[in-house]
This record gives C-alpha cells, structure tokens and sequence, in this order.
C-alpha cells in the first residue's frame, strides 16, 4: 500500500483533513442556533376561509393562533378589496353613467354627475366606513400614479377620480398588468393592527412601485410603523422585489433598520429560489439575514390529500433549512372534516411536528455566527482555511492520477505546489467561488474512487479462495465500514469548502451533480482495467494500449446487448439524479421512502444502500471466490455508485452537515442488511448456476 499510496501526499490529505472537520464544526454550531420556525399564514386566505364558512374573522384569527400560527402575512390593499368589504366606495364611470341612463342619481356620487364630467375609463372613489383608510388610499394613489391621473372632484364628501383602465382580472395572471381596481394600493394598516391585536407578527409582501423612488419605499414602513405591529419579515411578490432595479441597497438598509428578515421562496423544483428581478441583489444587501421558505405549490396542492401535504412540513424544515413554513390553506372537505376544522387540524399538526423535531415556533431563525455585541453577521469563514483545504484535495487527485499513469514523486510534488499555488492566489484575493466549487466537485469525484482502489487492493492481498460465506460476510462488513470513512473524507472536504451563507442558503449552489455520479465511475472503470489489464488479455501495457484493445474489439449481438443493458441503468442512475429528472419514481419506492422517514433520523440514498452496498458485498464475495475479473470489476463499478452518491449528499449544503453524516451512517447499516442478504442469495443459487452452466456446456 505505501509504494502505490504516496505518504507526503496522505500526509497532506490528513492536514486537510483536520482542517474540514473544524470547519465543519463551526458550520454545526451555526446550525443549531439556527432553531426557529416560523408558521405564517396569510391574512387574505383566513379571511376568505371566514367569509366561505360564514365565522367571525375574529374568531377564526383566534383558532388559528391557539393551533400555531405565529405570523400572518399581509399584501398591498386594492380598491377592489377595500370597496368589497366597505371601508371605501369605487365605482367605474362606466358604472356611474350606466345608472344615470337608467335614472340614478348616483348616490354617494352624485356630485360627480352633477359636474358633468363623468370619464368612463376611471374610477371615482369616495369614504365608506373609514375615513382612516380613505386617507391612506388617497396617499398611495398618489405615489403610484402620480398627480397627473388623479382629480378631486369634491371636497365634501372628498371623491376622487382616477383615470385608467378599470378591468378586472378574476384569475392570478401576473403578465397582465392589474388595471386600477386590482393595482396595489400599499399595506393595510388596519390588517396590520388586528395581526398584532390577535398576537401575531407580521410578513409583509408589498408589491413594487414602477417607478420607485426612495419616498415610495419609505412610505411602506411609515405604513408599518403606524400600525405598530411587529413585523418580522420580508418576501417579495409579483415579478420583482421592492425597490428594483435602482432603490434595492435603500430597501435593504429599511429593512436592516425594522430588524427585519428577508424571507426567499424555495422554487418547486428544491433548487434554488421562485424566480423574481432583484432577489439575489437583495439578499446581498441585506448581509444574507435570508430565511429559506417554503410553500406547496398551489397547483400540486390541488392534488394531494392534507396527510401527505402534513408529511412535508417538519422533514422540509430539517433536511432543507426551511424557516418560515408558509401555509396556504385547503378549500376543498377532506379526512371527513369541513375545511375550517381541516385546516385547524392541519396547522396543529404541522406545528407539533415541528416542535417534535426540536424546533421553537417564532420569528424566522437566520445563519448567524457569534459576535460579541450579539448582532446578526453572516457566515464566511476566513478564507485562508481554504488554502490547506486546496493542497489536501489536489493531493487526492494527483494520487488518482499517480495510479492511473506513471508520475515520479518529484513531478507529483511540482504538479501540487503549482495547482495549490493558483487556487490559493484565486481563492485569497478573490473569494474563488468558482475554484471552491471546482475543488469540491475534484474531491466529491476522486475520494470515492480512492476508497475503492484501497479495498480492491486489500482483496486483491487474498491470494486463495474464501470459502468461508460467513468470513466473507464477517470481511465485507468491515472493509465496507472503512470504504465509507475514507469516503468520508472527500465528504469532509467538501461540506468544509462550500461552507458559508451563501451555500447554506443556495444562493450559491454546487453545480456538479451530475458528474459527481458519473465521473467516478469513469474513474473507477479506468483504474480498474489499467490495474488488471482487464482489456489487454494478459498483456502488461499502459493505459493507450488498453483502449487501443478496447476500440479495436469486435462487436457482436451479445455486446450491443450488454451495452443496451449498460444505456438503460445509465439512463435510470443518471436521470433520477438531482431536481430536474424526467425519470418518473414508482408508487413502491414512494411507500418505501415514507416508510424509511419514519423509522430513520436521515432516509439514507438508495443509490447507496439498493445498489453500492450490495455490490460493495457481492464484489468482495466474487473478490474472495477468485470470479473472472470482468465480472469483478462491474461489481466494483456498482460499489462506486454507493460510494460516490455518500459523498454527494455532502454537496446539498441546505442539508444541516451532522443530517448528511447520519445519512452515510443509516446507509451503511441498511446497505449491511441488503449486502448480506444478496451473498447469501447468491451463495445458495450459484452451486445450481455453475450445474447448468456446465450441462450447457457440455451439450455445445
């Protein structure tokens, strides 16, 4: 081992070693203080609930806070909105001189009529039960349309016009721009102040103003401040955040100021973020205080029964980072319930399954490190910790490397100085995202592949047939147990090289997910035929002369359906990787992954405990049985598999680092059971496959 493994350079490995795991610690730390969920429904949505099943809104805001909702989240008013529950009157001029074709004296705005001046595409707007509210729609006319489109057409009572296009839209369309019935009209200060009369905090969604300007920003936290609510957060709606494109360092800076966070909506996919103008700028601004949040996205909630829309809530919260569980509630009977006791039930589960995962229930938590004034600071760790995390990355690929051709000492020495020269400069001088992603992306695909060369070589020390089923299950299980430690360490290197805010957040993401399955299979593939001249029929070669054997070898029906059957798992392993697979899961695989969330802390990766581990097993058993190489080197591909998909878990920094460690554990162990169970299997069928076989034989 020590003649093909260069001791400086796992010297090197273990520095970095060392380093990731401190780093990792950190990383934990954060993530334990980072322990509050906050449970947000909106105000719109309970007040409809109210309305549909005929309650008092107070009464239903009250049941809802006893179930667990902490914080209500309140849009832009509209004149829509405001005229359907009285606060205002509007009224079209199409309306008014309909009515006074058919005599009407127009009411409240009769003044208008008699002026003389009705324009049909406008809106006249006058006081209903709230002269408050009047006024603040007054103000935000103002600001969202400017002098020029409004008119006062009466004092006494005060009636104002508004010239513009009065449609409304009856579906969410947001590539329509909403005409002045529907615009929005800023937060209403009186949703506001019940939220806060219920004990609610607020998140507030306003829309942006087009154009904005620093006044139009202000005027949506002088709204707030006179409310006197505790508002919490922040998220953003429509197409673009408040204050883009030029006024979002000005919104962050409020926003700084309110001691609010900035709440980004998680996109269906898992990946990343719903897509909006100014989100990412924002964040930035904002020093990443950013709460990852999530919402079942209402067409897929149209199809799912509450139990399996419950199952989500508390597994998102642990295994994404989700902190503001945004609830959209159910309209539609369900479970033999009417929807107002639907909902109640659904939120107080939802809450004490939260709760039960030993989370507190309040104002969203955020990654922040420790400081000594206790303010919020984000993490990123001092860059020069990433230098020994370079070299000791580097140093596994150029061992890889070392294995694969002939390298001299010396030129492995050159080779490290130089690659871990230049990510050094990159990552020192300029934060070298892009070189931490490459970096992580270089140990998430040689680790595994060095973990397995390790094992192959220790198989390939037994020079005589095991006989023994029960010593080469006895061997497995412990040289599996040491191939997941070592794959352990590529793992360390890269939850350590991608750790700070931004990758906890995704805003920055790792990008390599899918070479990270195959490369190492690649890699495996070829170390394996250049080790054992698997392709060279007895020849000793290089590297050239075994893929000049292989491209010259002759095809027949039989490979061209092995590489059939070779396309197919490609197709299935590749394409049911990452968010974006058109690979579609079975209903089985469904249940068995309900079910494994139920009994494990972390639901381990089927690529691992379904096909590496038991081909980690079965490879050791055909390593032991003296089986033809071929055959024992596809085993070992499948083994690679497991390993290379332990240490991409590692990759999804959402996922808190001791979830992904306990997930390698939990796959170990259920990879144990399926590993054993296949060399038994194998054990008792191939006495009978090796009879037939012979026959066969025999008679040809």
């Amino acid at each position: 081992m020590k003649s093909r493994y260069n001791p400086v350079l796992v010297a090197i490995i273990a520095i970095g070693l060392v380093v990731s795991l401190w780093l990792n610690y950190q990383r934990y730390e954060i993530e334990q203080r980072n322990d509050t969920v906050e449970m947000a429904m909106e105000y719109e949505g309970l007040e409809h609930l109210a309305n549909w099943e005929g309650f008092a809104l107070d009464d239903v805001l009250a049941k809802f806070k006893k179930a667990g909702i902490t914080s209500l989240v309140v849009f832009d008013t509209s004149l829509e909105k405001l005229n359907n529950n009285g606060s205002i009157v509007a009224v079209t001029g199409e309306e008014l001189l309909k009515g006074a074709a058919l005599g009407g004296d127009g009411g409240k705005f009769a003044p208008v009529l008699a002026e003389g001046i009705v324009v049909p595409n406008a809106v006249y707007v006058t006081v209903g039960t709230s002269y408050d509210v009047l006024t603040e729609v007054v103000e935000d006319l103002y600001l969202r349309y400017g002098k020029e489109r409004l008119r006062i057409v009466n004092n006494e009572p005060q009636i104002i016009e508004i010239v513009g296009n009065p449609m409304v839209i009856t579906e969410e369309n947001y590539d329509t721009k909403p005409g002045v019935m529907q615009a929005p009209l800023g937060l209403s200060t009186e949703e506001m102040r019940k939220a806060k009369a219920f004990g609610f905090n607020v998140i507030v969604r306003p829309m942006n103003y087009l154009p904005n300007d620093y006044d139009q920003i202000r005027s949506i936290f002088r709204r707030i401040d006179k409310s006197g609510a505790n508002v919490t957060g922040y998220i953003g709606c429509g197409r673009e955040v408040v204050g883009y494109p030029d006024y979002i360092a000005y919104m962050a800076h409020k926003l700084k100021k309110q001691n609010m966070t900035f709440g980004m909506v998680e996109h269906y996919t898992q990946l990343q973020f719903a897509p909006m103008d100014g989100n990412f700028s924002l964040a930035e601004h904002m020093d990443y205080r950013v709460a990852r949040t999530y919402i079942i996205d209402k067409a897929e909630q149209r199809k799912i029964k509450m139990p399996e829309a419950l199952r989500r809530w508390a597994l998102t919260d642990e295994e994404r980072n989700i902190r503001i569980n945004y609830i959209k509630p159910f309209m539609i009977p369900q479970e033999g319930q009417d929807i107002l006791a639907l909902n109640l039930d659904y939120v107080s589960k939802i809450a004490a399954s939260v709760q039960g995962r030993g989370y507190k229930l309040g104002p969203a938590g955020v990654f922040t490190r420790n400081t000594a004034d206790g303010k919020f600071a984000a993490y990123f760790p001092d860059r020069i910790w990433f230098v020994p995390l370079a070299f000791a990355i580097l140093a596994g690929g150029i061992m890889y490397l070392s294995l694969l051709v002939n390298i001299s000492k010396k030129a492995q020495y050159i080779l490290l100085l130089v690659g871990g020269a230049v990510a050094s400069i990159t990552l020192m001088k300029f934060g070298g995202v892009l070189t931490r992603q490459l970096l992580a992306l270089l140990a998430a695909t040689v680790f595994p592949v060095l973990s397995m060369t390790v094992i192959v070589e220790l198989w390939h020390t037994c020079k005589k047939t095991l006989q023994s089923t029960l010593a080469i299950i006895v061997n497995a299980t412990w040289q599996l147990a040491l191939a997941v430690v070592l794959s352990l360490i590529g793992a360390s290197f890269v939850a350590a090289i991608l750790g700070d805010s931004r990758f906890f957040l995704e805003i920055n993401i790792y990008k390599g997910v899918k070479l990270t399955f195959i490369l190492p299979v690649l890699l495996i593939s070829l170390w394996y035929m250049q080790r054992f001249n698997v392709l060279s029929k007895g020849q000793v070669g290089n590297l050239a002369i075994h893929l000049r054997n292989f491209f010259s070898t002759a095809i027949t029906v039989k490979h061209v359906a092995f590489l059939g059957a070779l396309a197919f798992v490609a197709y299935i392993f590749v394409g049911r990787s990452g968010h974006t697979a058109g690979v579609p899961v079975p209903a089985l695989e469904i249940k068995m992954r309900l079910f494994l969330e139920q009994v494990m802390y972390a639901r381990p990766r089927e690529k691992e405990f379904m096909i590496g581990h038991p081909a980690f097993y079965l490879a050791a058993y055909a390593a032991y049985k003296q089986a033809p190489r071929l055959w024992q080197m596809l085993l070992v591909v499948g083994a690679t598999i497991g390993q290379g998909s332990l240490v991409q878990t590692f990759a999804h920094m959402r996922t808190p680092v001791m979830m992904s460690f306990i997930r390698a554990v939990d796959g170990y162990l259920l990879g144990v059971v399926l590993g054993i169970v296949a060399i038994i299997v194998v054990s008792i069928l191939l006495p009978y496959v090796q009879k037939w076989q012979r026959r066969f034989l025999e008679h040809e």
